[in-house]
């Protein structure tokens, strides 16, 4: 009871520091982890434990599959030579560097346990990535590699690190079975997210026609295909990814467009308090982490902590120089100094924040080893880690949005909403045209409806002949701003209606979903023209 009494205040602050976001101007991550932090030092709040079991087995999977199912797969299987750059080769050679650093500069730390420190910064954070880098106007490529190499280091760092731990538990280490257990836990974590996958599909017919019920068991299936996988000694995260594209690639023929709608509210509220409660319980973990060491320590621990942020930082800046991930030359020439891939690889390098997994991986390091002695140094690479969690959060997530903003990035270079909607129309006159009429009024149909669309063609060219790009973009604006109040007044005098007693509460109701439904859209619409509006071509 007393945990859960905790959680609620923790909800509580939560809410209250979300409603004051716009106002500070911090990335949410940040904001959280300091807010945190000043409650842990304050003791306002009593701390709740982050065990674990609560990362690997409650946050991350949900997280892993959000992020997965909204991961264009034409993109990432475009741009897999590059993220496994970073997500496979970067992430062994940072634990490799870190693992000699830490043992030449910290005394005391063994190589087993340096090399556990090095697999624990190794993989920058899933969430702090995407938390931070969202909605900001950066090239759609970036965001892909970006959040590819969020989705796949955590396999190729907890792989490592489960290596480095049975090397410091037994004191016997071997890179052919390191080796041999990354292939078989890689192969072993896709090939039981693809079963699992396959499964649900052929199961999924008893579910048709029932939108809660689709919604529940797809919100069950990552826990349950994590905890398969790491029971079966495989790759969980790696299950959950691809159980997650798999699903995804599916999902436009397979689910319902209730279910759709469902799941995509439902998976936006659980993915925004998890990262909202995981990062504010991170910043509270300060005095459980200094609980076992010497106030006198502190300075010089923080200073280790500080020089692993910057060989962190060097890492990556070298690692994408000399393996270009951008290497368009005819771009570069063209664009003098700084340019396109320049800015690319300028933002790329410096997204790099660290966040709970690697808490939870040092979290996760047993008391003892297999003698029942206790392990050195456990205390020490623990506070290690949250020092340079903390330094690549505030440090390079509240400059990256400054630096993006700074050098501008070019738009995304994908075909825009026009082109979509264009090709659309196209293809459905197409269809109504090969349409075959039963009847009168079929026929009737059939021409009502190719004459609309034939009008929305005209209407789309028409505005690209009469109206400059900066025109079109205004008249957007205003189009969607004059729908809002169209809306807002339709909403007022549906309550009115209410209030008298004309309607029945059961039409009241559906009307009032209508009206949100057109609400929302009109919204979105306007958030991804504002985005338009902020890019550095226009």
């Amino acid at each position: 009871m007393a945990e859960l009494e905790k959680m609620i205040w923790i909800s509580i602050i939560l809410i209250a520091i979300i409603s004051v976001k716009d106002k500070i101007k911090l990335a949410l991550p940040i904001l959280l982890v300091s807010a945190g932090l000043l409650l842990s030092l304050t003791r306002l709040v009593p701390s709740i434990e982050m065990s674990p079991e609560m990362i690997f087995y409650l946050v991350l999977p949900p997280i892993l599959f959000d992020a997965a199912w909204n991961t264009s797969i034409p993109d990432f299987r475009k741009e897999l030579p590059k993220i496994s750059v970073l997500a496979v080769g970067l992430v062994f050679l940072t634990t490799t560097i870190i693992a000699f650093a830490v043992h030449s500069i910290i005394p005391g730390f063994s190589w087993p346990m340096a090399f556990v420190l090095g697999a624990i910064v190794s993989p920058p954070d899933a969430v702090a990535a995407t938390s931070i880098t969202k909605n900001l106007p950066i090239p759609q490529k970036l965001t892909t590699i970006l959040e590819g190499e969020s989705l796949l280091n955590d396999a190729s760092a907890l792989i490592a690190y489960k290596c480095a731990v049975a090397a410091v538990l037994s004191g016997i280490f071997s890179f052919r079975d390191a080796g041999f257990q990354f292939v078989t836990a890689s192969l072993g974590g896709i090939m039981t997210g693809l079963l699992i996958g396959f499964v649900f599909l052929k199961l999924h017919r008893y579910f048709i026609g029932h939108s809660s019920a689709e919604t529940f068991a797809v919100v069950l299936l990552p826990f349950a295909v994590y905890s398969l996988a790491e029971h079966l000694h495989c790759s969980g995260v790696l299950a959950v990814v691809t159980l997650g594209m798999f699903l995804s690639w599916n999902s436009f023929s397979i689910f319902s467009a209730d279910s759709r709608l469902q799941m995509g509210h439902f998976w936006d509220v659980v993915i925004f308090v998890l990262n909202g409660v995981v990062f504010l319980i991170l910043g509270m973990q300060l005095p459980e982490i200094i609980s076992d060491i010497p106030v006198s320590g502190l300075p010089v621990l923080i200073l280790y902590g500080f020089l692993i942020f910057v060989i962190l930082v060097v890492i990556r800046l070298i690692v994408l120089a000399v393996f270009p991930v951008f290497s368009e030359k005819s771009r570069e020439m063209e664009a003098g100094f700084l340019s396109q891939p320049k800015k690319e690889y300028l933002i790329l390098s410096w997204s790099g924040m660290r966040g709970v997994v690697s808490l939870a991986a040092a979290l996760a390091l047993p008391l003892y080893d297999d003698q029942g002695t206790a392990i050195e140094q456990r205390s020490t690479l623990l506070f290690i880690t949250f020092v340079v969690i903390l330094f690549t959060l505030l440090i390079q997530g509240i400059s990256l949005p400054k630096l993006i903003s700074m050098i501008q990035p070019a738009a995304q270079d994908e075909q825009d909403e026009e082109t979509l909607n264009l090709l659309l129309l196209e293809k459905s006159v197409s269809f109504l045209k090969d349409c075959k009429a039963d009847g009168n009024l079929a026929l009737q149909a059939i021409e009502k409806m190719t004459e609309k669309l034939e009008k929305e063609k005209h209407d789309i060219f028409q505005k690209e002949k009469s109206q400059s790009v900066t025109d079109q973009i205004l008249f957007r604006k205003m189009y969607y701003d004059l729908e809002l109040q169209l809306s807002d007044h339709q909403r007022k005098e549906l309550v009115k209606s209410y209030h008298h007693g004309d309607f029945s509460l059961e039409v009241i109701r559906k009307k009032e979903g209508e009206l949100d439904f057109w609400t929302a859209t009109v919204r979105h619409e306007i958030e991804a023209l504002e985005k338009t509006m902020t890019s550095p071509d226009q």
